[in-house]
């Protein structure tokens, strides 16, 4: 199976050998927990007297599998500086129908490695601007830019609301919790 996001055209569903192509649309999370980054939001909480900038990978799984209209099975590509977590269980935990895929699962690991820190979160950028649903870090420059550009495209398209349950390339930050432990539009 080949995944593609729905978002991005294909010509008249064939790919350049001429066989179909099947659309799988996906989730791209924006996971911050590693070390660095917990050492770093944990700090800023204390100062700024706050406790919504860090999740934990668990709250960040609960909040995503409570994604409103969600549809499932959803293959949920983890952006995650992997070399930098302190635990390699972000896979594990997932609500059933949620197929999570990092680098090393998706078999780019090898590739993906090659290259220095900056040219991988330019990939992992790539991904998640072309998901069909973003979730990440309000607090997180990367996720910041990613739902601001995503928000431009629809602007773009001529959308003139961000807001409800039909919008196109939505984007969710998981450590802002909205309506029935659902995460918040961003």
């Amino acid at each position: 199976m080949e995944l593609r996001s729905n978002t991005e055209p294909v010509q008249d569903g064939a790919n350049s050998e001429g066989s179909t192509l099947q659309l799988v649309p996906y989730v791209a999370v924006h996971m911050r927990i590693e070390i660095d980054w917990m050492i770093h939001c944990k700090k800023l909480e204390q100062r700024l007297n706050i406790s919504q900038i860090c999740s934990s990978k668990e709250e960040i799984i609960e909040r995503v599998g409570n994604i409103v209209g969600l549809k499932t099975p959803t293959v949920v590509y983890l952006a995650v500086a992997d070399s930098l977590l302190e635990d390699s269980s972000i896979l594990n935990g997932w609500k059933e129908g949620l197929l999570p895929l990092e680098k090393k699962k998706l078999g780019v690991d090898g590739i993906y490695k090659k290259y220095p820190y900056l040219i991988q979160s330019a990939i992992d950028y790539e991904v998640c601007l072309r998901a069909d649903v973003f979730v990440g870090n309000s607090f997180s420059t990367f996720s910041s830019l990613i739902a601001l550009e995503r928000t431009q495209k629809m602007i773009k398209m001529g959308v003139t609301s961000s807001c409800g349950m039909h919008v196109r390339w939505p984007s969710y930050a998981y450590n802002i919790l909205g309506e029935s432990k659902g995460l918040e539009a961003g």
